[in-house]
């Protein structure tokens, strides 16, 4: 499951479609992905102004942060992760 959402982020997938494609809550995605964060898999940064037009559209963008829609890249160890 862990290489699964790993190879999605990669792709370029948002939260909320990697959530609906894997069947999987919402809530429990932002858990795992927030650990794989912590164990550097993966990379934030917050989104630009134009960036968060496209986020307007989604229906949780209200929820995804409470510092504003965050944008998840893997890091190295992330890509090797993912293959």
């Amino acid at each position: 499951m862990i290489k699964e959402v790993l190879r999605k982020i990669g792709e370029g997938k948002t939260l909320a479609e990697i959530s609906k494609e894997m069947d999987m809550e919402y809530s429990a995605l932002m858990g795992l992905v927030e650990h794989l964060v912590k164990m550097g898999y993966l990379t934030t940064r917050d989104r630009g102004d134009e960036e968060i037009g496209i986020c307007k559209s989604c229906p949780l963008f209200e929820i995804c942060s409470k510092k504003g829609p965050k944008v998840y890249y893997l890091t190295e160890k992330g890509e090797r992760a993912a293959k």
